[in-house]
């Protein structure tokens, strides 16, 4: 390390998503000699971080909850006061919120906004509104805006949440990158959980996988009415949705060699069994499970929704469809179907593409990289 050390101080709402999206900035920060602090809600998420991080927990609530959050909000400002990081970085919509007036009003100069999608994009009427008004205060209370794809930040900019800002998009996007030796198909993990290998057992056919929360956002309806289309047509497919239901609008699975498996620790024995892995989602920022499928050689069909869309290399490394588009999704997983040469060459090409643009050791320097130079720039001009 060539500069001095930093404390820097990263928020997000939840536990869970400590454990999914920030061992490698942790790692990273330690390997530069810098220190972290981490601050959620109190959970079994932050397992692991033990010598790589100062956990905080603040309770926070994904859902608007005034009172809650005036007190979270009090909460966070005393944290900063006491502890008094150099950086602050937020990320996920309320902890955003409440971070980036806890530091402004803290005084503190370096405040990055990592921007992983926007929930404004498929909200309507009112709560539409108090979304735009709420990104609006976090960017404006933000010294620098940090996307995770270039689709987003063009979206941002459509949307008027910018505020006149100039999104920084670090190398090709994503929040965090794939660990590639871990998502690879040579790497030691477990079996399928019992009722999946059954399922597997017992049926045949060209597998379609999802991987994330069964949320009507993500299009796993579309999905399956292109299971139901190409059955129809005389196509042998099977399809696994691996995520946790948060309330997905799905039609009648009955009689469908469809097998639903919840929300899973790891998700490498599934992308494993998967022939193709599809995301029909109506908004993203990055999805990350598409390039953790890519790593593993699994080739993805995906719609041309923000964030989505940048996930793939449409003809290279899987297919781009419009999103909502049934019988468009379903003439692409027949065309992969019965070419399995291309499944292959598209495998081997995602996971080249993973390597040389998305390792997690890649994207996270970038990143802390740019929280320094960050820092080092305003203080300089302060």
């Amino acid at each position: 390390m060539t500069g001095p050390s930093l404390h820097v101080c990263f928020v997000v709402t939840s536990d869970l998503t400590v454990g999914a999206f920030l061992k490698g900035y942790a790692h990273e920060l330690r390997r530069q000699g810098h220190r972290l602090t981490i601050v959620c809600s109190p959970g079994g998420g932050t397992a692991g971080f033990e010598g790589l991080a100062t956990i905080l927990p603040l309770p926070m609530r994904r859902e608007p909850s005034p009172l809650m959050d005036l007190v979270a909000l009090v909460r966070m400002i005393r944290l900063f006061r006491k502890v008094r990081p150099d950086i602050v970085v937020y990320a996920t919509p309320k902890a955003s919120l409440l971070a980036s007036i806890g530091a402004f009003l803290s005084g503190i100069n370096t405040r990055v906004y990592e921007l992983w999608g926007l929930r404004m994009e498929t909200s309507v009427g009112f709560g539409r509104k108090v979304l735009r008004a709420l990104e609006r205060v976090t960017v404006a209370l933000s010294s620098s805006v940090v996307p995770n794809s270039s689709s987003l930040a063009s979206r941002a900019s459509e949307l008027g949440v910018l505020r006149g800002k100039s999104p920084v998009l670090l190398g090709e996007g994503s929040s965090h990158g794939v660990d590639v030796e871990r998502f690879s198909r040579s790497a030691v993990r477990a079996d399928v959980d019992t009722g999946t290998r059954q399922f597997l057992d017992r049926s045949s056919g060209f597998t379609i996988g999802f991987v994330g929360r069964l949320h009507p956002d993500k299009g796993v309806d579309v999905l399956i009415e292109a299971v139901r289309l190409c059955l129809a047509s005389g196509d042998q497919v099977r399809a696994l949705l691996v995520g946790g239901d948060e309330g997905a609008r799905l039609p009648s699975l009955a009689e469908l060699p469809v097998h639903t498996v919840g929300q899973v620790a790891d998700p490498r024995p599934y992308l494993a069994e998967m022939d193709v892995i599809v995301l029909m989602t109506l908004r993203e920022g990055f999805p990350n499970v598409i390039l953790e499928a890519a790593s593993m050689e699994v080739p993805a069909i995906v719609a041309d929704s923000t964030g989505s869309i940048d996930s793939v290399v449409d003809g290279c490394t899987g297919y781009v469809v419009p999103t909502g588009d049934v019988q468009a999704l379903a003439i692409a997983i027949r065309s992969l179907l019965v070419d399995p040469a291309k499944r292959s060459t598209m495998g081997h090409a995602g996971r080249e593409r993973v390597e040389d643009q998305f390792s997690h050791h890649l994207v996270c320097k970038l990143h802390v990289d740019f929280y320094i130079e960050e820092w080092s720039r305003r203080t300089a001009a302060s």
